[in-house]
């Protein structure tokens, strides 16, 4: 019995209240003074992450419990690295967009004239790619995205062509970008700016997270089967953009604290998954296991 109340704790808002103050204060110690209002405002854009996270599972129960870990366990990942909440907060954005796209497309499942959210939903990835060219990505998954929801058709495909020539054809047009401003946008690499050891934490904890997130995966596998076909839909798109997520890691990795943002959201889904579909009463074990090496991973980036 006391084990179910540690569970039913951690599935509950005390706990997710407890992982937004210690979001809040794990970016304390990292923030420079000119670089306080940018810290905070990425800590503000992390919560706002959680906050759609949670309503994006209520409005279509991907996961089968009425439960908050998730918003707790991406506030621990968040939270773990630094470079997360005090840097800049494209990342944080780029996630953002991604779940209020993620929002039209689940609610598009098995609608035959699905042409206006889908024109809504790449005009939203594209004015993202504006902001940051790593939402590029986003396209061609939500793109998979609407054909898994079965909402894509012939006419769908001509409203994703015109929803992605909206942003630049009204920017351009009306002389709020001028052409001249035009230019392939500037790979970065966040490598550059970390030293020896920071760069080796950092890499540890990007393989660890998607050594976790394929484990979980897997296990959840045979659960989420079991689900009806619209569900299995939602969480299938889920494990797409993972992939993807996992896939850019690799290939754009001096950007990689991008793609981490939407990374953590994938893990929060499938512990998610995991926690509040097994019955063992020791299923608390695991969420302290993470949540604790995510404390040693903050102790280890504040000793460096």
């Amino acid at each position: 019995m006391r084990f179910e109340i540690i569970n039913r704790f951690l599935g509950g808002l005390l706990f997710t209240a407890i992982a937004t103050i210690a979001l809040t204060l794990s970016a304390t110690p990292f923030l420079a003074e000119s670089y306080t209002i940018m810290g905070f405002a990425n800590v503000a854009c992390v919560v706002v992450m959680g906050v759609l996270l949670y309503f994006l599972n209520k409005s279509f129960s991907f996961i089968r419990a009425v439960t908050t870990i998730n918003v707790s366990v991406l506030f621990v990942l968040e939270a773990a690295c630094p470079y997360l909440t005090t840097g800049s907060p494209k990342g944080a954005i780029m996630c953002m967009v991604m779940l209020v796209a993620a929002f039209i497309l689940f609610g598009s499942y098995n609608r035959r004239n699905a042409q206006r959210s889908i024109f809504i939903t790449f005009v939203i990835l594209m004015l993202g790619a504006w902001l940051h060219y790593a939402c590029l990505y986003l396209i061609p998954v939500f793109m998979l995205g609407f054909m898994q929801m079965r909402a894509m058709s012939l006419k769908g495909f001509l409203a994703m062509g015109v929803g992605l020539l909206t942003p630049p054809w009204i920017l351009l047009g009306s002389g709020l970008v001028p052409i001249s401003a035009l230019s392939l946008p500037k790979m970065q690499n966040v490598w550059c700016a970390l030293s020896h050891s920071e760069s080796w934490l950092l890499l540890a904890v990007a393989i660890a997270e998607a050594l976790l997130l394929v484990g979980l995966s897997i296990v959840n596998l045979m659960q989420i089967y079991s689900y009806k076909m619209q569900i299995r839909a939602y969480n299938g798109f889920l494990s797409i953009l993972a992939l993807a997520t996992l896939a850019m890691m690799a290939i754009d990795y001096g950007n990689i604290l991008s793609y981490l943002p939407v990374l953590n959201c994938g893990i929060a889904v499938q512990v998610a998954h995991a926690f509040t579909s097994s019955r063992n009463p020791w299923r608390f074990v695991g969420v302290v296991l993470l949540v604790a090496a995510c404390a040693a991973c903050y102790c280890c980036f504040l000793l460096l």
